[in-house]
């Protein structure tokens, strides 16, 4: 539910040709390189899994940026040579994290409540090249609320371009607090880490449309259309151990791997997805994931809705669709 991120050190190194953000609309932005802004900023632990290569003002409601879908990543890449359908979703969120730690006022240290992630791609530009794929994006911010110069919550709408052509579209909206007050929020669960027990099994790989067994995040049980969700520890692209909760996009991820485990293996690649967070998904509780067909507005077209559940409460509901394979 939210994007949490603690924060020690300072910033990696990096050039002023990398971290340009001119706040004139005139100015220009460098070419992206391979290079990527700090990794605090977007709330990664990794630097290698910062997506986001620059960014500038446009004017108070809109901002440009750039960034790079890796060709080559353990995580972000299928074994069906398609970037992961997550990387639209992981490229609006870190966008907007992005935005507001250089451009609305939140401190890096603040946390992040994610309330909905909504997301449109084309699925004829999620195949892998050579190279990273480079993209564009522009950002409209909208419901925008601020106190003393710092945003408290607000909407961002996102087009994301490949060589100038809409390759997806989408929104979030987020709320953000204050250590202090997340604290009060959370209160004894502030100090939750993952899970340390026995890993339960994994369902087959190539059912949920995974790389290795370590990326699965569904856990059979007796029933076909239900599972319980499994977190291996130590995996790097989706365990912050800093976060005081399940986070968000392994909510998101798992949700994907249910509509393909649900579906037949191998033919769902969804074209859009609307995923709602309802609360915080707790360490060491059972998240129990479930997926149903639900009719498609769309003709030749897969519509699954998946939704989580602790204590039998929603954590979240996220309804993916998908176009029919050809005959």
């Amino acid at each position: 539910m939210s994007d949490t991120m603690h924060v020690s050190g300072t910033a990696q190194p990096t050039t002023p040709q990398q971290l340009h953000h001119p706040r004139n609309p005139g100015d220009t932005v460098p070419p992206p390189s391979r290079a990527r802004v700090p990794r605090e900023w977007v709330h990664r632990p990794l630097l290698d899994d910062v997506l986001v290569t620059s960014w500038r003002r446009v004017d108070d409601a809109h901002f440009s940026l750039t960034a790079e879908w890796p060709h080559e990543h353990g995580y972000f890449t299928t074994p069906h040579g398609r970037h992961h359908p997550i990387l639209t979703g992981e490229t609006i969120r870190q966008a907007g994290l992005l935005l507001c730690h250089t451009e609305l006022g939140v401190p890096v240290g603040h946390h992040f409540i994610l309330g909905d992630l909504v997301y449109t791609m084309d699925p004829e530009h999620l195949a892998v090249g050579d190279r990273p794929t480079s993209l564009t994006i522009d950002v409209t911010c909208s419901k925008l609320r601020m106190r003393t110069g710092t945003l408290v919550s607000g909407r961002f709408d996102m087009t994301i371009r490949k060589a100038g052509r809409i390759v997806a579209t989408g929104h979030s909206n987020v709320t953000v607090t204050s250590p202090g007050v997340y604290g009060r929020i959370r209160g004894d669960r502030l100090t939750a880490r993952s899970d340390l027990r026995p890993l339960p099994p994994a369902v087959a790989p190539h059912l949920t449309g995974s790389a290795t067994e370590h990326d699965v995040l569904l856990s059979p049980t007796d029933r076909p259309d239900r599972w319980v969700l499994r977190v291996a520890p130590g995996h790097a692209a989706v365990v912050n151990p800093a976060n005081d909760h399940i986070p968000g996009m392994v909510l998101l991820d798992a949700a994907q791997q249910a509509a393909r485990a649900r579906t037949a293996p191998g033919g769902f690649v969804p074209y859009a997805v609307g995923t709602e967070f309802r609360r915080y998904a707790e360490h060491g509780v059972p998240c129990v994931i479930e997926a149903r067909h639900v009719p498609s507005a769309l003709p030749c077209s897969t519509t699954v809705q998946v939704t989580g559940r602790q204590h039998d409460e929603p954590v979240f509901v996220s309804t993916l669709t998908a176009l029919d394979a050809r005959d």
